[in-house]
């Protein structure tokens, strides 16, 4: 006893092969050629698909013939000279706190910059730190007055 399998073919998956596969139905799965015949015969839309199929394949196979000659094009742009760069702000700012590379003292300059970064930090966060805060600080006023008070507190 045989299993067949009906495999029909539809519009989209005949498009499907077309697409992927071309024209030539020796191209086509094996599983799917003889569905795929039998839609061609019975549907005129799948003829006119096949023609366009046929257009196509031809149109790729004389466009690989046809493939213009670029001899020398990769000498010519390895040898080319490029546009100098725009620095940058972040490259200006590096060129003018680094010295230049001839300087006798440039392998001092690093761990000199690197000492003082630290001392940078430090003051920036001194800066930004409050070392009282407003709800414990004292009025001129309040001061005289507690500095009068003192003078009448019993000292034991």
């Amino acid at each position: 006893m045989k299993n067949v399998i009906d495999k029909s073919i539809t519009k989209p998956r005949f498009t499907q092969l077309l697409t992927a596969y071309g024209a030539d139905p020796a191209r086509w799965p094996d599983a799917e050629r003889a569905a795929a015949r039998a839609f061609l015969q019975d549907n005129a839309e799948a003829r006119v698909l096949l023609n366009e199929a046929v257009l196509h394949d031809q149109w790729l196979q004389s466009s690989a013939v046809h493939r213009p000659a670029f001899s020398g094009l990769e000498a010519r742009l390895l040898q080319r000279v490029l546009p100098a760069r725009e620095s940058g702000l972040m490259d200006r700012l590096l060129t003018w706190l680094l010295p230049s590379s001839d300087l006798p003292l440039r392998q001092l300059w690093r761990p000199v910059a690197v000492a003082c970064l630290p001392l940078a930090i430090g003051l920036l966060v001194g800066f930004q730190v409050e070392l009282v805060p407003e709800a414990y600080a004292t009025t001129v006023e309040e001061e005289l007055y507690l500095i009068s008070l003192s003078d009448y507190a019993e000292v034991l």
